[in-house]
Formats: C-alpha cells, sequence, structure tokens
C-alpha cells in the first residue's frame, strides 16, 4: 500500500504517518508534501498512491529560506486539490483531515463541506475527519471511515 500525505504542520502529519502505520500492515510507501503545489504535483506525476491523507487549509507552496510560510494559507486548498484530481481523472481515494471545524470566519462548517465534497467528488472522495492534537477522537472517526470504505 502507497500512501500520500499532504499537510503543511509537521506534528500532525506525523501523527497520520504513525496511525497509518498502525492500521496497515502493508505499507510499503508513505510520502508527505507540505502545500497544494507539491502534494498535486505528486498525485499527478505518481498516481499509483492508494490512499492521500488530505489537509483541508494549507499553503500554495512548500516553505523556502524566502518564504516560510510557503504562502497565505487557503482555507479550501483541500477542495482544489480534489477538483484537480478529478479534472485529470485520477482517482485515488481521498480522506480530509482537517483542524477546523468551521471555515470562512464560521459561516461554513465541516459536515456542510463533507456533505458538498461527497456529492462533487464521490469516485474518490471517501469523508472527512477533525483532528485535534489535544486527543485522539480523530484516530476513531478515521478508522471508522477506513474499515467502511478502503480495501485493506
Amino acid at each position: 500500500m502507497k500512501i500520500l500525505i499532504v499537510e503543511d504542520q509537521n506534528e500532525k502529519s506525523k501523527d497520520i504517518e504513525r496511525f497509518s502505520r498502525d492500521c496497515f500492515s502493508n505499507i510499503s510507501l508513505i510520502t508527505v508534501k507540505q502545500s497544494l503545489r507539491s502534494g498535486l504535483k505528486e498525485i499527478v506525476v505518481n498516481n499509483d498512491y492508494d490512499l492521500v491523507f488530505l489537509d483541508m487549509s494549507m499553503p500554495n507552496f512548500d516553505p523556502s529560506p524566502d518564504d516560510p510560510l510557503g504562502g497565505t494559507p487557503e482555507s479550501f486548498a483541500g477542495q482544489e486539490f480534489l477538483a484537480q484530481m478529478k479534472l485529470r481523472g485520477i482517482n485515488t481515494a481521498v480522506i480530509i483531515i482537517t483542524q477546523y471545524q468551521t471555515f470562512e470566519e464560521g459561516q461554513i462548517d465541516l459536515n456542510s463541506i463533507d456533505n458538498y465534497l461527497t456529492n462533487e467528488y464521490r469516485d474518490f472522495y471517501l469523508g472527512a475527519v477533525y483532528y485535534s492534537s489535544a486527543d485522539k477522537e480523530w484516530e476513531g472517526s478515521l478508522l471508522n471511515i477506513i474499515e467502511s470504505k478502503v480495501k485493506r
């Protein structure tokens, strides 16, 4: 199994990687990318991943010495990633893992986004999980999606 993690926060990506190794016994590769653009490039060039764990809000570009943040974080970068996958006919299974329960200053909640993404990208989008470093509840939510929708 090959897994792509597209996540800009180091602690969160390490937690997802640890979870993946605990959950799947047959992992051959885990690749981590830190921005929308690097994640897109990876999935387009190497579209043989079995699963993508995708952040919803992230910068457009990887951090660099000139721009340590990688640009302004985009609230819906994950949605752009999914749109680009659909446009290119890439149907790798994707699960959103986000630290935000609301977006656009509280105007849109994660449940609404999940419903929209389910309708728009039903061929490959599996669901969304709220991540918190303060507890491990996200792991149970993620495991529920994996057990019901991912071949292991």
